[in-house]
């Protein structure tokens, strides 16, 4: 029972984009809040049709991703026409890891959804309220302060592996689209795959 609901699951989550593939019809922009699908689901989707992240929108709890049309004339060689049903379109290397603009756009919103603008005053600050925590807790040995303490070290060492997070997963993907730039040139899209579907 517990595989059965795994393999659903995993079926769900593979599925989900395709209720997303008729905002991809032509228009101008497609909003997609990151709560609806995973960054590289919403990626995948957009490079599939034709489309690439322009910016990411709203606060931190609820984020939009906008995709635009990309002109390049590699993406709309590549690219499924507007309206292609997702069960037509699933098919696209894209999804597949095989497709090196994908990855190179995926990389690219990584890029852009790094806001160092905000994150590092505010692991500044961090690192001086911890900082200034330990001296009072030196001079005065009120124990009460150890949990203050504890939180912002803790916090700044989690600001600190998210940073290392994005720009390890945005390295991973630059290595992967050079990898399938040399393995299928000149695009890094493997021309078995015919986006006339």
């Amino acid at each position: 029972m517990r595989e059965t609901l795994s393999k659903r699951v995993a079926q769900a989550r593979q599925e989900l984009p395709g209720h997303y593939a008729h905002l991809f019809d032509g228009r101008p922009e497609v909003d997609i809040s990151a709560t609806e699908l995973r960054p590289e689901q919403a990626v995948q989707l957009a490079t599939a049709y034709g489309y690439r992240h322009d910016r990411t929108r709203g606060s931190k709890s609820l984020r939009y991703r906008v995709f635009v049309p990309d002109q390049d004339a590699g993406a709309l060689r590549e690219a499924v026409p507007p309206g292609t049903p997702f069960e037509a379109a699933a098919r696209h290397p894209a999804f597949h890891g095989r497709s090196a603009r994908a990855a190179r756009n995926h990389a690219e919103m990584i890029e852009r959804e790094r806001s160092l603008v905000k994150l590092v005053p505010a692991m500044v600050v961090v690192s001086f309220v911890a900082v200034w925590l330990v001296v009072q807790l030196i001079l005065t040995g009120k124990p009460v302060l150890l949990v203050p303490v504890a939180f912002f070290v803790f916090l700044e060492i989690a600001l600190i592996l998210m940073l290392r997070a994005g720009r390890r997963k945005q390295r991973v993907l630059e290595v992967q689209a050079e990898w399938l730039m040399r393995r299928y040139p000149p695009d890094g899209f493997p021309d078995c795959f015919s986006s006339g579907v």
